[in-house]
């Protein structure tokens, strides 16, 4: 996060202009600063290349269904099939530009001039299997599959519009392939794994929507993935008539860059503070509400005893890695011997979000929302955090002192597959709770509790 400038707030929340065509992802990098703590998967998945022949065979199964269904045009099989490569074998040829490995070492990509996939073997797909499984290695197959289906198709758009597309249809074939293949089932944490690995293929912070090779930062990228897992193929069409926000935000300034756009908690945490009560404020008086401000915030450390809240008190393990909303004396408490740098080795507004929710909490107490299950009401306070996240981005909050940087909504995600008690849902569910209040505001949150 940082204060904001004289310079007016650039948003990135508008359609791009349609007219590229759909190109290969020669600069899929994975980011280099990774997604905090690791995600190694435990799930047995066999052989790389097996799950990546597993994977493109059932796409072109699935697409062979799907195409007719959502475009009326006759699946054909690609003309110039399927390219694993790596260091020291033969590299697909793309049109007349020869490559390099250089070029596209830990890629994968969809070539339409010579209409096949190709994929780094040695350096991608086995680490991105080893780290997040096969779910993960079966949604990049689908997302190239799908530039594939565009070119059948017959789509123009903006290379993000196209991008983002291609992460829905990947996650509509994660859906159906759900039941049919059980190397693709996303039971217990895969669909968590999935999030990760898509959080790595990310855009690089600071990259702009408006780039030419912008593929969208980890909220775009898990938001529309999330899109075609929930609501199908046939969602996904309307990207090009209607392209999805892009939450991507450059840096304002060569020392915002230089800190990855991160404030120190001591200058950042009465700035956040003001926004918050301030956001709250405005948020309670929309529900007919007066905000009653938080009295305070009580960073803790677990091994200097229990805290007491009301009749309870919270001590032991149950202080490690914790932070909760006290109604009884109207404070929230983070743990601040573990919790607090885990975050901050994040990113500032991983404690950013983490605060807002507890904000979230207390919101719920003074609008007397109790759904008598801690799991709803955790995604509750996820999606508020969502509704906050987005009047900050769009400079919304009455008297705003900050403004977001290049991955913060990122880290929240990030946060969620890092930290999250017995009591809280998965990072997906989560992730899909704040994106709702993200994009469609507080009504959005209202049925989660229902």
């Amino acid at each position: 996060m940082r204060r904001p400038t004289l310079l007016p707030l650039l948003l990135v929340l508008v359609a791009l202009a349609a007219g590229a065509c759909a190109e290969s992802d020669l600069r899929l990098s994975v980011d280099e600063r990774g997604t905090g703590p690791s995600r190694t998967s435990d799930r047995p998945s066999g052989d790389p290349d097996d799950v990546v022949a597993v994977a493109l065979g059932d796409l072109e199964e699935y697409w062979g269904d799907t195409l007719d269904e959502v475009y009326d045009v006759e699946f054909e099989p690609l003309q110039g099939g399927y390219v694993p490569y790596g260091p020291g074998t033969a590299l697909p040829r793309c049109g007349t530009e020869p490559l390099t490995y250089d070029m596209i070492a830990e890629n994968a990509l969809y070539c339409p001039a010579e209409d096949l996939i190709a994929w780094d073997r040695v350096a991608l797909v086995p680490d991105l299997q080893a780290r997040f499984g096969a779910l993960t290695v079966g949604l990049v197959m689908a997302h190239e599959f799908s530039h594939a289906i565009q070119n059948r198709a017959g789509l123009t758009a903006a290379t993000v519009t196209l991008e983002l597309q291609a992460d829905c249809f990947a996650g509509a074939w994660v859906d159906d392939v759900d039941d049919r293949i059980d190397l693709f089932a996303t039971d217990g944490d895969a669909l968590d794994q999935a999030v990760a690995g898509l959080l790595e293929l990310r855009d690089s912070l600071g990259v702009s929507g408006r780039d030419p090779m912008a593929h969208g930062s980890g909220f775009d990228r898990v938001g529309a993935f999330q899109d075609g897992f929930e609501n199908g193929a046939e969602a996904c069409t309307s990207y090009i008539e209607d392209p999805p926000s892009v939450v991507a935000i450059p840096f304002g300034s060569a020392k915002d860059q230089i800190t990855g756009g991160n404030m120190a908690l001591g200058e950042l945490l009465p700035l956040l503070q003001k926004d918050l009560e301030s956001f709250f404020t405005a948020l309670l008086a929309e529900q007919g509400r007066t905000w009653d401000a938080v009295d305070g915030f009580e960073a803790f450390d677990p091994t200097d005893g229990p805290i007491r809240c009301g009749r309870a008190e919270v001590a032991g393990d149950e202080l490690e890695l914790a932070s909760f909303f006290c109604a009884s004396d109207d404070t929230a408490y983070m743990d601040g011997a573990e919790l607090i740098p885990e975050l901050e080795a994040i990113g500032d507004f991983a404690f950013g979000g983490e605060l807002a929710r507890l904000y979230a909490f207390a919101a719920q107490e003074q609008l007397d929302l109790d759904a008598g299950d801690e799991v709803r009401e955790g995604l509750h306070a996820d999606c508020t955090t969502g509704v906050y996240t987005a009047a900050q981005f769009l400079g919304q909050i009455p008297d705003q002192e900050l403004q977001l940087s290049p991955g913060d909504v990122d880290e929240i995600i990030i946060a969620f597959l890092a930290f999250g008690g017995d009591s809280e849902a998965s990072a997906f569910e989560r992730t899909a709770a704040f994106r709702a209040g993200f994009v469609r505001g507080f009504e959005a949150c209202e049925p989660i509790l229902d």
